[in-house]
């Protein structure tokens, strides 16, 4: 047996309101291609905190969907309508988490080339956040960009 310097990813569930999936950490780590160097807790806590903001984004979204179709979960809204926006959801939590712990494990870098690693990991983050803007609109059925004229 070698020597491991990451955290093994045990699965953890993070609990989401009733209407949304709830959300495996071992599947975030597994999609987003997590190693283990982020630990499992830290993983969870990022779900959880990105999980809160999504379903707060989607606070009015979900109450239109529940009174106008009668359905009490997001899979049975796919069903009912043919649509994927419990993979859309995923994606949502999914990219703000690690968008979320890339940012803060940045931070932690101490070594010469701290900066210059900090300065290629923006467009990553950066990637993350349209992700789930994205992920978001089309749970929503709205566009991906607004163009305004100035």
């Amino acid at each position: 047996m070698g020597f491991s310097a990451v955290n093994p990813v045990v699965d953890n569930i993070v609990i989401t309101p009733s209407f949304m999936p709830d959300i495996s950490v071992k599947d975030f780590a597994d999609s987003m291609k997590l190693d283990g160097t982020v630990t499992p807790a830290r993983m969870k806590y990022a779900l959880t905190d990105a999980a809160n903001d999504v379903c707060r984004e989607l606070k009015a979204w979900t109450a239109n969907t529940l009174h106008k179709h009668g359905v009490l979960t997001l899979a049975e809204y796919d069903l009912a309508q043919d649509t994927d926006k419990c993979f859309s959801f995923k994606k949502a939590v999914y990219n703000f988490a690690k968008a979320k712990l890339t940012e803060h494990y940045r931070d932690y870098d101490t070594g010469k080339d701290a900066t210059a690693r900090s300065k290629e990991l923006t467009p990553q983050i950066d990637t993350c956040y349209r992700d789930a803007r994205n992920a978001i609109a089309d749970i929503k059925d709205e566009p991906h960009s607004t163009v305004e004229l100035i």
